[in-house]
């Protein structure tokens, strides 16, 4: 599968639309608390892991925007936040690679965390 098809929008995946930010909520005091949002379980294959990591890699990509930059400040480790909520029945592996991808998010200025509640 090429990765044209892994990140087109697909309305059938957990992560259907990759170029889209779920919900930004702005902080009065700067940063932001971003959204993802797997509301139904996320599976282990190939696919559904890059699609993933492309959508974190996206929301990284809009931290350094113009728009959110005058909406949220300069992003840091301490006022912005990407917070996945992911489905609790989801696979391992998508757990393990929010887990492994925390640094990168960080050195990127957001921090990453994982919710299970919905």
């Amino acid at each position: 599968m090429e990765n044209q098809d892994v990140y087109a929008l697909d309305d059938d995946h957990p992560i259907p639309n990759l170029d889209v930010v779920d919900i930004n909520t702005v902080k009065k005091n700067g940063g932001s608390d971003l959204f993802i949002v797997v509301a139904t379980p996320l599976s282990g294959d190939q696919k559904s892991l890059k699609r993933l990591l492309r959508k974190v890699e996206r929301y990284l990509e809009f931290l350094k925007t113009k728009e959110f930059r005058s909406e949220s400040g300069v992003p840091n480790p301490e006022n912005t936040n990407i917070i996945v909520k992911l489905h609790p029945k989801s696979d391992r592996s998508a757990f393990d690679l929010l887990e492994r991808s925390e640094d990168w998010v960080k050195s990127n200025g957001a921090s990453l965390t994982v919710d299970t509640h919905f």
